[in-house]
């Protein structure tokens, strides 16, 4: 019966076209062959539930889970590479986002299955995949290739894959991709690898990250014992924390002063401090003006607005007077 209602029509037609007899468009109905699957999954043989989903993956109805669905019944027949073969043909078929859950179990299972025993292939797998990968699905799949270069691959390998995460994750997870990369960096290298990644951190995220990160900065040079570094650390996030806004960093610089400073740098983090404070009242002074300058602008335009509609009443209450006079005439 199943293959009655699967089989092709003697002449071609469009599944949507309700002009056409059901039996003709019925073959193309993907309820019917995933009935037909599940059929010869729990009754069939092996060769002909591979039948079954090869017919609807040429006919082009597969969804990503008949695909998943596919190559896992191959796995637990024990036929390894079929089943990666499914998913490759999966991820030809279909395009992100939809391919995302195809290669998320794809290089999950070919992880548990080969570890690191076929590592330059597992490698182009990953640089297949990350290359057309949008930000809103990297992280997961970055830091999945970044624990495979950790587990079998090489440390600046993974150091390397943690670093271009950074860039091509989301800006809302940057801040975690960096956390992240800065924990690895020194459980595998020490504190002092984790300088360069502070650095570029601070550049790249946005304000409140950046600053909440030069702080930590900042702390991971003063446990080294490296003063100065912290001091300097400290001057370049000041250019970033309104003192009337930010005043618990302004209490920490001051703490950290007192602590290992002396007169000389407690007078010049003041001095700092007067500075930046007067930037931001310019800033906000500038921007005062630019706004009352553009609440003068628009009332200006409304009274240009309102004598230009007086004038053009007045002008057509004149020829309406005019029309009369000659009506009457």
């Amino acid at each position: 019966m199943m293959q009655r209602a699967t089989a092709a029509p003697p002449r071609r037609s469009h599944y949507f076209d309700e002009s056409e007899p059901v039996q003709y468009r019925v073959y193309k109905s993907l309820k019917v062959w995933s009935l037909y699957a599940d059929i010869e999954e729990a009754f069939g043989t092996l060769e002909s539930c591979q039948r079954v989903y090869e017919r609807i993956i040429d006919l082009r109805i597969a969804t990503p889970q008949i695909i998943i669905n596919y190559a896992k019944f191959l796995e637990e027949n024990d036929y390894f590479e079929n089943s990666f073969k499914t998913y490759e043909k999966g991820i030809a078929l279909f395009k992100w986002p939809v391919v995302n859950e195809i290669w998320t179990v794809y290089l999950t299972k070919f992880l548990k299955r080969y570890g690191g025993k076929k590592l330059e292939r597992a490698r182009d797998l990953f640089e297949q995949c990350l290359e057309t990968c949008p930000s809103k699905f990297a992280m997961k799949l970055y830091l999945l290739y970044a624990k495979l270069e950790e587990e079998h691959g090489l440390p600046r390998h993974a150091m390397s894959i943690y670093n271009r995460a950074t860039a091509a994750v989301e800006k809302s997870e940057m801040y975690s991709m960096f956390n992240i990369y800065i924990k690895k960096a020194a459980s595998m290298y020490g504190l002092t690898h984790t300088r360069p990644i502070f650095q570029h951190a601070v550049e790249v995220l946005p304000e409140d990250r950046s600053r909440e990160m030069s702080m930590r900065f900042a702390q991971m040079e003063r446990s080294l014992g490296e003063i100065d570094r912290a001091r300097a650390i400290y001057a370049h996030c000041s250019e970033i924390c309104d003192p009337r806004v930010h005043t618990q960093f302004w209490d920490i610089w001051k703490e950290f002063e007192v602590k290992h400073g002396n007169e000389d740098t407690v007078r010049e983090m003041l001095r700092i401090k007067r500075s930046v404070q007067a930037t931001y009242n310019t800033s906000v002074n500038v921007m005062s003006a630019q706004m009352l300058a553009t609440a003068s602008g628009w009332c200006r335009f409304r009274e240009c607005v309102r004598l230009f509609g007086l004038c053009m009443s007045s002008v057509v209450l004149r020829d309406y007077i005019g029309f009369v006079q000659c009506s009457l005439n």
